[in-house]
């Protein structure tokens, strides 16, 4: 679910802004300015306790058996995500985090879509500049409210027909 939607803004923003995308926390080294970062700062958040539970009959899987059922429990859960712009230099920071709340805004938003992701909110852009020694690393960021589809699922065999030996007592 989250790594499907990661896997898609990274390259979808990349390519249109042609800056690297990476996650906030991260043990590797700081690539050179500008660029991206993210870290879901609301993992999933339950927007409903109960879900949709559906059930279906589909072929079985074992040989023996004709039908499985299959249950399906779906959820629409949230998510947020905090996603800034780096650079050393101020304006260069303050427009790649305005191209970037652009396209999650508008252009990301239909994208996003595609792969069954919805954009609910982006939220407004913020400064988190801090000083690293004696320089400024010039940060602008904002918090992008996503709404996904999550699935369980559990497959049972069905009995199809049962054989009794023996006379009632």
């Amino acid at each position: 679910m989250i790594k499907k939607l990661r896997e898609s803004f990274v390259k979808e923003l990349n390519e249109e802004t042609n800056l690297l995308v990476v996650q906030t926390d991260s043990n590797h080294k700081k690539p050179k300015y500008p660029y991206y970062s993210y870290k879901f700062i609301i993992l999933r958040q339950n927007t409903g306790e109960g879900g949709v539970l559906k059930e279906s009959f589909e072929s079985s899987l074992n040989q023996n058996f004709k039908y499985d059922v299959v249950s399906t429990l779906e959820f629409q859960p949230k998510s947020i995500m905090s996603f800034n712009a780096y650079s050393d230099d101020l304006e260069e920071c303050e427009e790649a985090a305005i191209k970037a709340w652009e396209w999650f805004r508008f252009k990301g938003r239909r994208i996003l879509s595609d792969y069954n992701y919805i954009v609910v909110n982006v939220g407004n852009i913020t400064d988190r500049t801090v000083l690293l020694g004696e320089a400024y690393e010039y940060r602008y960021g904002f918090d992008v409210e996503f709404r996904l589809v999550q699935e369980i699922k559990d497959r049972t065999e069905t009995i199809e027909s049962y054989k009794i030996e023996g006379g009632i007592k």
